[in-house]
């Protein structure tokens, strides 16, 4: 089938959407014919996808055809899945599925359906137990995640977790109190106390009256640096 007559197919449900449940029925009932070819069945479910994909245009009661049609899949793809059964041939059964998967990821993609729906409609496709897929999401490899321990250790948010590290209290570095450094108390610098006075010149200094002693001429000219005017 031409992509062109199943554009066309669509523009006609559309254009008729006050008849959308009759139209709805026909679509139905042609997808749940066993007899009907495959490359059909396939070609009548994109029509299902384009009318679904273009009910949330601008046209009157368009909107209802995600609601009818949502009556309606169920029955649609449980009939696509025991065709999907019949077929002999590998390679056709294959191509069969693949094109009706697909047609379900655009849906999710497009947010037509809940996810669990479509999950739902996977299931009846391909013969799956209904809640299998349910019961993938709840746990991992059949361990649920329980979220009160870890590795077998609960976690008590009542331990004091702050008091220790590997169980030596935090209070000292490798055994030494930090309030000295090097077994000397921290009130004074190089042996000279802090006691709060400012420090004392020694006699005979003035800041404008260095002798030539204290110049050196290795180092930058400046006010403490320079050499005595004579």
């Amino acid at each position: 089938v031409e992509r062109e007559q199943i554009g066309d197919a669509m523009v006609f449900a559309l254009n008729r959407a006050e008849a959308a449940k009759e139209v709805v029925e026909t679509i139905t009932e042609s997808l749940t014919i066993m007899a009907t070819p495959i490359p059909t069945k396939i070609a009548r479910l994109y029509l299902v996808s384009d009318i679904l994909h273009n009910s949330s245009a601008n046209i009157a009661k368009a909107s209802q055809y995600r609601t009818l049609f949502e009556g309606s899949l169920e029955d649609i793809f449980k009939s696509l899945g025991e065709k999907l059964a019949s077929i002999d041939g590998r390679f056709t059964a294959e191509s069969m599925k693949d094109k009706v998967l697909r047609v379900l990821r655009v849906w999710e993609v497009w947010s037509l359906y809940p996810s669990t729906f479509t999950q739902k409609l996977e299931c009846l496709f391909l013969g799956k137990p209904v809640t299998a897929m349910q019961e993938d999401k709840i746990d991992v490899d059949g361990a649920p995640l329980d979220p009160e321990d870890l590795d077998g250790a609960p976690l008590n948010p009542q331990d004091d977790i702050d008091d220790d590290v590997d169980g030596e209290p935090i209070d000292d570095l490798d055994g030494a109190p930090m309030d000295d450094i090097d077994g000397d108390p921290i009130d004074d610098l190089d042996g000279e106390p802090l006691d709060g006075k400012p420090l004392e010149k020694d006699d005979g200094d003035d800041d404008d009256d260095d002798d030539d002693d204290t110049f050196n001429p290795n180092l930058p000219v400046s006010k403490w640096n320079r050499p005595k005017q004579k």
